[in-house]
């Protein structure tokens, strides 16, 4: 699996990204998805979830699981597919949450 790499904006600690730290629920089935610096303890937001988001996310997660045991080259085609449309929606919506919990583009 390819890690993400990332440093700390307070006091330069580089950490690798394995998932997020720390989950918070903010309101209305939104939840706020945080990473924590091991070197200062310093939060930064991630991403954020609202129930529709979190269905997307399961819909990757049952694709991912299905490719796993299909070795039918166009039915895996299809799923390749299915998922990237997902992810698509996906990505604009968890744009669109951000924008709406934190007012900013």
């Amino acid at each position: 699996m390819d890690y993400k790499k990332c440093t700390c904006d307070q006091c330069g600690t580089i950490f690798i990204v394995k998932y997020c730290s720390r989950i918070m629920k903010i309101g209305r089935g939104i939840k706020r998805h945080l990473l924590v610096c091991p070197g200062c303890k310093a939060e930064f937001t991630s991403y954020y979830t609202n129930t529709e988001i979190r269905k997307q996310q399961n819909k990757i997660r049952k694709l991912y699981n299905a490719i796993r045991m299909t070795r039918n080259k166009s039915l895996l085609d299809q799923h390749y597919k299915k998922m990237d449309s997902i992810r698509a929606d996906l990505e604009r919506d968890m744009n669109q949450l951000r924008i709406e919990v934190e007012g900013t583009p």
